[in-house]
């Protein structure tokens, strides 16, 4: 593979530095270092790229190799790719507070701030803000049209924080309980100002009620393998007889890390059977054929040996969370609760530059169930229960919390 790249690279040169010397000088010394990433980025998707046969030639992207990486992929890409980018080596921090808000107005001129996300390595976390709570004031004032900026600033703040509660209108023992939803004061917060966090996308695993194993995933990627091992051990010795695994925030991964899961989730019986059928662009040569991996390929994992499998989605849901869904249909039952799915059923190979450290994230594998189908690819999966994890809005909760709204209906259907 590697003498492939040196041939491909090797062409592209030729053809650029013709054409520096027809313009009358070369000057493919002086160029070369502008364009050296985007020629590596191009050599790396002729062979590897899902859709190749789509690049332009090379002579046609000439002064493309000028472009800074992220526009020169942005051009070269077939215009269906939604997943290839650009990525550095290097894990670099996010800067915000880390949460996620919606707003809503109170009358002509307030509004209140719903908190919809908490990334639990950020000083939100850090500051005690849960999911479902709202922002009622800031700095001790109501949050007019222009201090909505306030809120993500970045600078400190003092937060009046209040939960959502509904009250009965009826006297009485009336069977027409007519009820009114109200935001109450709870408490002051001092938000820190926003620094550097990591993205936590490790799999956090717990046990609810005594039996239902829950996890919630966000990347299913190989480099998270140990702790899915550690994770299934750890269900695995709760002695768990329903699982709920919660995707709705997985839009990332690859082939290894939805084929490790897979293969943890999957019925016993499943395991070294076929699980997949998977389509590389033609000058990679890869076998088509994905198997569940057996026991001992598990290594320091466990397989689950589950027979029923509860799903949580929503709209961002995308890639290996749609692919697994659709490939396990074909070994066991998959109940999906929430919205609907992206609908994209394609993975990313990494490809390490190694000069600079960057990253190319690239679309280079599709992927179909035992028969060949996907065909939520382009609408997204349905869900077998359609839930809007924002309604009502009681049950906006701390991810996890049985109450919330997408667990609490899956721990629903489980009782049954």
């Amino acid at each position: 593979m590697k003498s492939k790249y040196c041939v491909i690279i090797l062409l592209i040169i030729m053809a650029v530095s013709s054409f520096f010397a027809a313009c009358g000088k070369d000057r493919w010394e002086e160029y070369y270092p502008v364009t050296r990433h985007n020629l590596w980025i191009d050599s790396v998707m002729r062979v590897n790229y899902l859709w190749n046969d789509e690049l332009a030639d090379e002579d046609e992207l000439t002064s493309s190799y000028f472009l800074n990486s992220v526009s020169f992929l942005s051009k070269v890409k077939y215009s269906a790719d939604q997943v290839s980018y650009v990525d550095t080596a290097y894990s670099t921090p996010i800067t915000d507070y880390g949460y996620e808000l919606s707003t809503s107005q109170i009358n002509d001129s307030a509004y209140m701030a719903l908190i919809t996300y908490i990334e639990p390595a950020s000083v939100s976390a850090n500051a005690g803000l849960q999911r479902g709570e709202w922002i009622m004031k800031i700095d001790g004032e109501f949050i007019t049209s222009p201090r909505l900026s306030l809120l993500s600033d970045g600078d400190a703040h003092e937060l009046m924080i209040g939960h959502y509660i509904t009250i009965n209108l009826n006297e009485g023992d009336s069977d027409e309980q007519e009820g009114e939803g109200v935001i109450i004061y709870d408490r002051m917060v001092n938000l820190p100002a926003a620094k550097g966090y990591y993205h936590d996308d490790l799999p956090v695993v717990s046990i609810i009620n005594d039996h239902v194993g829950y996890m919630l995933y966000t990347d299913i990627a190989a480099k998270n393998q140990q702790q899915v091992a550690i994770a299934s051990h750890t269900l695995s010795a709760g002695g768990i007889t329903d699982m709920v695994l919660d995707l709705r925030y997985a839009v990332t991964g690859d082939v290894s890390g939805f084929q490790y899961l897979a293969s943890v989730l999957a019925p016993y019986s499943a395991l070294g059977t076929k699980l997949a059928t998977a389509q590389y662009a033609e000058s990679r040569h890869h076998d088509p054929s994905l198997f569940f991996l057996t026991a001992s390929e598990l290594e320091n994992g466990t397989n689950l040996d589950l027979g029923t499998l509860y799903v949580l989605t929503s709209s961002y849901t995308s890639g290996p969370a749609e692919i697994l869904i659709n490939c396990l249909r074909s070994v066991m039952d998959v109940v999906v609760i929430g919205q609907k799915t992206k609908g994209i059923g394609v993975t990313c190979d990494s490809f390490l530059d190694p000069v600079n450290d960057q990253l190319l994230r690239l679309a280079a594998c599709h992927i179909t169930d035992t028969n060949g189908n996907a065909d939520y690819v382009g609408t997204g999966i349905t869900p077998d229960y359609l839930v809007d994890q924002f309604s009502p809005i009681e049950g906006i909760l701390p991810i996890g919390n049985p109450q919330e709204n997408l667990l609490a209906k899956a721990l629903e259907l489980i009782k049954q």
